[in-house]
């Protein structure tokens, strides 16, 4: 793909609506370049005209407002949990049009299976590539589960062995990260540098929390040097003592008071709080997501949690930053996948040609 066309497309794709002079000022081209590539996106379905400028005083044509088709084809998101999988379809725009969830317990033995099957139900929602999140240590690059305890699985090539049955694309990476993705686009504008905390609240209120850590900079998701970004161990617990309350995180949310809840896990959040706020000093993000199990805790759970956390801040009066804790009903992690595949498509240009290539009447579009 020609370099002006990438650059054309992506420009169309991040902004609702255009013009030829704004497209010429942000990518520096000439007019009448930028013409020609439009005609050619116009007649392959990429982009529509959505309008038109008045007129100057002048008359003259009216200038034409261009507008990315986000619905020419789609994404599937798919989270993998243990207990089954949360599956999404978007738009390019990561607009959710179709979400549903099977349940089923995932481990090696299935996980391609269930993938396939998920695939083939969904074969005629114009479905150009897959973006999957799992949890624990995935290289994202390789398209490696490097090792998952929730799914019993280590070393395991999930991008090569999905290949082998399916002609789309796949894009793998662990939760937090994702979910991180997600923010990334939906905030955009907003938000430049991210640190997005999934806290997960295992359904023995006595076992170990985990916590999952994404991270954005500069509005990319970033990896690391060796793939590791975000991989913290956490080594806590939402009740150190078993003072006689029920197992079950739920169970225990519905049968007690949100004063007493908040008693019986101050030191927790007090703790976590500690951990997150050394990670929030090093980082400096202008924006802190939490996310995860701990959305379900009391009102004031979740203000103690986020105050703590500023007030373990070094130099916390010369930071502005953004604590967010997250609510939505959305599939947050199942459309992140999704979101994650389709920033991907727009950063690097081998991606959309392949994307396109494959998608438009195969390479009707002159992606040279």
């Amino acid at each position: 793909m020609k370099e002006n066309l990438f650059s054309i497309i992506k420009f169309l794709w991040e902004n609702k609506e255009s013009t030829i002079k704004q497209i010429s000022k942000a990518t520096n081209l000439d007019k009448s370049t930028i013409s020609r590539y439009l005609k050619n996106l116009k007649d392959t379905g990429v982009i529509q005209t959505v309008g038109s400028l008045k007129q100057g005083p002048k008359g003259g044509r009216k200038t034409q407002i261009q507008s990315f088709n986000y619905n020419i084809f789609n994404i599937l998101g798919l989270e993998i949990e243990q207990n089954g999988i949360n599956c999404v379809v978007t738009n390019l725009k990561g607009d959710p049009i179709d979400n549903f969830r099977i349940k089923e317990k995932i481990n090696k033995s299935n996980l391609v299976k269930m993938i396939q099957k998920i695939i083939e139900e969904k074969k005629d929602s114009n479905i150009c590539a897959c973006g999957i999140s799992l949890p624990g240590i995935i290289n994202s690059k390789e398209g490696i589960i490097v090792y998952s305890k929730a799914l019993g699985i280590e070393n395991f090539k999930l991008v090569s062995e999905l290949s082998k049955v399916n002609d789309i694309p796949f894009l793998i990476d662990n939760d937090s990260n994702v979910g991180a993705a997600y923010y990334n686009l939906k905030l955009k504008g907003s938000a430049k540098n991210i640190l997005y905390v999934y806290i997960s609240i295992p359904y023995d209120i006595h076992d170990f929390v985990g916590v999952g850590i994404g991270i954005i900079i500069s509005n990319h998701l970033y990896h690391g040097s060796n793939n590791c970004s975000g991989e913290y161990e956490f080594k806590l617990r939402l009740i150190e003592k078993n003072n006689g309350y029920v197992n079950d995180y739920y169970d225990f949310l519905n049968t007690h008071l949100e004063d007493e809840i908040f008693y019986e896990i101050k030191t927790f959040l007090s703790k976590l709080a500690g951990e997150i706020g050394l990670l929030v000093g090093i980082i400096d993000p202008d924006t802190v997501i939490f996310d995860g199990g701990i959305k379900f805790l009391p009102e004031i759970a979740i203000k103690f949690l986020v105050e703590e956390t500023r007030n373990n801040l070094f130099l916390s009066k010369q930071r502005n930053i953004n604590f967010i804790t997250e609510k939505k009903n959305e599939p947050v992690t199942a459309v992140g996948a999704a979101i994650n595949f389709i920033t991907k498509i727009f950063e690097n240009k081998q991606y959309l040609a392949k994307i396109f290539k494959r998608q438009i009447n195969n390479g009707a579009l002159e992606i040279k």
